[in-house]
């Protein structure tokens, strides 16, 4: 636990250094970045916990700051579970602390807005994968690989992501695993103008997801061993109960079995009940 708090936080300062040098035009340093991905790897492969580690950490800093981090952590998850060889992990993880870099060049308030936005906005918003390419491409350090992770994290299956509206294998594996990863983080972690969710909100946005958006094969992958990380796990339930997760019911795997003091309540059917916290 120890190393693993030392290589969050450490990875949260490298990202806020990055984030800055880039918001602010200057010279940019990706040796701390690619050193930081092979640590997280090495840290990470000791640890079979990640998921619940990250819970106890993740809502510490600016999203700004952490989501890429997150986002690394939950993608390494997932590449070992897809058997990734050790060159691939780290890629992946560099091009996790690598994909919203782009955000660093679109303002803050625009970024953080809780209304809906104008066309005009959501294209700016929209715009961030390609200026994150185009600033990491221009740096002529990167593979090709991780460029078009970062570039193709926002595409989707049936086509109607962004920025070039590409199909299936189109878009590079890299991108079809940060996706996953940056949707579950997206609704697990606290933002300035949204609450977070629980990861079993998490899990059935991504089970739908898996239905033309997200790459299917990866999401059942992700969701089929992410059941392993919450067995045992004290949670808060929307009606005010605590109890504790004893069984994950493999057909409805975000409906799980809460044993609460002296009862027992099998969320498959108390359909009115709902996971809303993990503590």
């Amino acid at each position: 636990m120890v190393h693993f708090e030392e290589t969050y936080h450490q990875s949260i300062r490298i990202s806020q250094s990055l984030v800055e040098d880039v918001r602010f035009n200057r010279s940019i340093n990706l040796t701390p970045v690619k050193t930081c991905a092979g640590h997280i790897c090495r840290v990470l492969d000791s640890n079979s916990n990640i998921l619940n580690l990250l819970n106890s950490v993740q809502d510490k800093n600016p999203y700004m700051y952490s989501h890429p981090v997150n986002v690394a952590f939950i993608s390494f998850a997932i590449g070992k579970w897809m058997n990734l060889n050790n060159s691939d992990l780290i890629n992946l993880v560099l091009t996790g602390l690598l994909h919203d870099i782009g955000k660093a060049k679109i303002k803050d308030s625009l970024l953080n807005r809780p209304g809906k936005l104008t066309e005009g906005e959501m294209a700016t918003v929209r715009s961030h994968p390609y200026l994150g390419y185009k600033i990491l491409e221009g740096l002529g350090e990167l593979e090709q690989e991780v460029l078009f992770g970062v570039l193709s994290h926002h595409e989707r299956m049936d086509g109607t992501g962004y920025p070039g509206k590409l199909k299936d294998k189109e878009i590079s594996l890299y991108g079809r695993i940060i996706a996953i990863a940056d949707t579950y983080d997206a609704i697990t972690a606290t933002k300035c103008y949204h609450p977070k969710s629980s990861p079993f909100k998490a899990i059935e946005e991504i089970q739908e997801c898996s239905f033309g958006c997200l790459d299917p094969m990866i999401c059942q992958i992700f969701i089929h061993n992410i059941q392993n990380f919450y067995y045992g796990n004290t949670v808060r339930l929307n009606n005010e109960q605590v109890g504790e997760i004893i069984y994950v019911n493999p057909e409805e795997r975000t409906r799980p079995l809460i044993r609460c003091e002296n009862e027992f309540l099998n969320l498959t059917k108390e359909r009115d009940i709902e996971i809303v916290e993990i503590l």
